[in-house]
């Protein structure tokens, strides 16, 4: 059909194509992501029942919940114990638990120390980890006043009966604990003597911050209390630090650990892949943990294309409530005050979101703790991934039929294209002359109409060519005269009697036209510029705003380069104009950019000093040469010679900085500092409101 009918364009013929293309996977992704909700739904309603379920069998069971105490500061939690422990003072087998450990410090000093217990079935195993800038040794006297760095071991027996061991360490090693036991002697007077405990041992170990203590106690000797007071001899005096109240001496801290009642009726309810629960007291304490988060992905070839389509699924990711001995949120905060509530969270490394619900327990219409179900939405994505891979083998034939209609397509449209190419490229020669047989086609679409535009424009490019010809003519005839006229200027010149002076003539008649040749080949932005100011008009606007944008927008401009704002603290108004002003501190901020080294932030101050405003834009990079402070804002002066991030430049960049700035009369100035360049734009102080 011809150029003057009804056209079919190309963009309609893709259109009608493409159609029959995405309407599939349209579909399948709509399909997904309605499933995706529904499965997000029905995953929260099922932890929700989940937690009831548990929650049912726990209500009013006196033995599992104590809801008189009010120790939640004063309680000691032992963590079931997930491998052996040496005992050497080092913390290669506590990493999996010291995210967890309690911190206790001393209001009269900087020494503090890291307390975390565990335990199996026949000892507790306990590590601290103190900070201490100058331990003292010291060995154990007959005395009950002891000098030294030393640790005090608080505890109730099987019969609660309160005990006291000492720890006092005469250097690095093992070291034995004992106690004070009071005697009689036939007189009737009453004394303390030390008696030694050989069922406990401990490792004292330094480091380079303090000391660790490790320690072994059998099961039998702790009751349901036990704590530590760590005894901090700076040479002055002895810095008390406990483990729990004040009074641990006489009250230590309530030990909880898990429940077997309550791990057993978690195990009731039945355990599933990827799901994990928790048991919590009135506090928020953990009585109880079951399962884990993490699941096994199925195998499944195409895995790594459904991670283009659906977000990513991961099988390892932190978990970082793995080994908690106290959980905090909203949903938990919400249970413990006697509702239940769901929470959606990702992962710290961000690669796995938790979906979790909490639900209170009862005992005597009180609350008495909380359960607590979660799990990840690992298994929605599988079944998205399974979804797509019956879809995926569903629609393939159709992508295949389809694929080579467009391949049919794309090869009959190449070859108009390659014609057209060739066309073109032969209807110029090697010298730049347009040649005859360029023939445009008929076609009706945009190949036929591109076609007729470059016949059209090699038409108009061969009546141009032939003026060039004829002007170069007419040019060569008119630079004639003024030509003679400087050549003839400079004979007379020669003729001088003064040979400095003849001279001095010659080298600035040169000098002349070289800079005239260069001021006008390079000054023509800066003349623009001088004629858009004349038309400019300025506005009252808010500085601080004003640069908090200027700089959101460097930050998306250069995403590999940091900026630090700093703003005066009272409210700074000025007119000016904000496109001329945002170009003048863009030329600043893109000269400091190249010539700012890499990791170092480019500093923007707005200040107030005595009355007066100033801008300041501040690198950290190599400063300017001994000189050129003053030189910088003139035209066509540039110090590029070094700096891997300085590319060609006019050197007209800080020549229209301080154009601008005059138009708003104020003053620009560059400085060196200790560490790189430093540029202020100084503004009228009668600005100020």
């Amino acid at each position: 059909m011809n150029a003057t009918g009804i056209r079919f364009s190309l963009r309609y013929k893709l259109l009608l194509v493409s159609l029959a293309v995405f309407i599939i996977p349209f579909l399948g992704f709509d399909y997904l992501r309605q499933m995706e909700s529904y499965l997000r739904d029905t995953l929260e309603s099922s932890l929700v029942d989940t937690a009831h379920a548990i929650a049912g069998g726990l209500h009013n069971d006196y033995r599992l919940f104590n809801i008189y105490t009010n120790e939640q500061e004063n309680s000691l939690y032992v963590h079931g114990l997930k491998r052996k422990i040496q005992l050497d003072g080092y913390t290669d087998d506590w990493l999996s638990y010291l995210d967890w450990s309690d911190t206790y410090s001393s209001e009269d000093s900087d020494a503090s120390f890291r307390l975390i217990a565990s335990s199996d079935d026949k000892y507790y195993y306990v590590f601290i980890q103190a900070n201490d800038s100058s331990p003292r040794y010291a060995a154990p006297s007959g005395s009950t006043k002891i000098k030294g760095d030393h640790l005090l071991l608080v505890f109730t027996n099987r019969s609660q009966t309160l005990q006291h061991y000492y720890f006092v360490p005469a250097g690095p090693g093992l070291i034995r604990p004992f106690r004070y036991e009071q005697r009689f002697d036939e007189y009737g007077v009453e004394t303390q003597v030390q008696r030694d405990i050989t069922n406990i041992s401990a490792v004292w170990q330094r480091t380079a911050t303090g000391y660790n203590i490790e320690m072994k106690i059998p099961v039998y000797v702790i009751g349901d209390r036990m704590g530590f007071i760590l005894k901090d001899d700076d040479g002055k005096r002895i810095n008390t630090i406990t483990s729990g109240k004040e009074d641990t001496f006489l009250d230590p801290n309530r030990l909880i650990r898990s429940s077997t009642l309550i791990e057993n009726i978690i195990l009731t309810q039945g355990r599933s892949e990827g799901r994990r629960t928790w048991v919590l007291d009135q506090f928020g304490q953990v009585l109880a943990s079951d399962g884990s988060l993490k699941r096994a992905f199925p195998e499944n070839a195409f895995n790594i294309v459904y991670t283009l389509l659906l977000p990513p699924a991961y099988d390892q990711f932190k978990d970082d409530l793995a080994g908690a001995s106290r959980l905090r949120g909203n949903e938990v905060s919400t249970a413990l005050s006697g509702l239940t509530e769901t929470r959606w969270r990702q992962s710290p490394d961000g690669k796995a979101v938790i979906v979790s619900a909490a639900t209170p327990v009862w005992l005597d219409n009180k609350v008495a703790g909380a359960v607590v179900v979660e799990e990840t939405t690992n298994n929605i994505q599988i079944m998205q991934r399974q979804v797509l891979a019956n879809l995926f083998n569903k629609t393939l034939l159709i992508f295949i039929v389809v694929v080579l209609l467009l391949i049919l397509f794309a090869g009959r449209l190449s070859s108009r294209l390659i014609r057209l190419n060739r066309e073109t490229a032969n209807a110029i020669d090697a010298y730049g002359r347009v040649k005859d047989g360029f023939t445009a086609t008929n076609a009706g679409d945009e190949i036929g109409e591109l076609s007729r535009s470059f016949s059209d424009m090699l038409s108009r490019l061969q009546q141009y060519h032939h003026y060039l010809e004829n002007m170069a003519g007419r040019l060569s005839h008119e630079l004639r005269t003024p030509m003679a006229i400087v050549q003839s200027s400079l004979d007379r010149l020669k003729q001088e009697q003064s040979e400095d002076d003849r001279e001095q003539a010659l080298a600035s008649a040169a000098a002349g036209l070289q800079r005239l040749q260069a001021l006008l080949t390079r000054l023509g932005e800066a003349a623009s510029l001088e004629q858009a100011l004349q038309e400019a008009n300025k506005e009252r606007v808010e500085l601080a705003p004003f640069l908090e944008q200027c700089v959101d927008g460097y930050r998306l401009a250069y995403p590999s380069q940091s900026f630090q704002l700093e703003l005066a603290d009272k409210q700074i108004r000025y007119d000016i104009n904000p496109d001329l002003f945002y170009q003048m501190l863009d030329k600043l901020v893109s000269n400091a950019v190249d010539f700012s080294d890499e990791g170092k932030p480019i500093r923007i101050k707005l200040l107030t000093e005595n009355d007066q405003i100033s801008i300041e834009v501040l690198n950290y990079g190599p400063r300017l040469p001994e000189g050129m402070t003053k030189e910088l804002f003139n035209s066509m002066v540039s110090v590029r010679d070094r700096g891997k991030k300085a590319g060609p430049h006019l050197g007209l960049g800080l020549f229209i900085a301080r154009l601008i700035a005059d138009f708003h009369q104020a003053r620009i100035s560059a400085h060196n500092h200790n560490d790189g360049v430093s540029v202020v734009i100084g503004l009228d102080k009668r600005a100020l409101p």
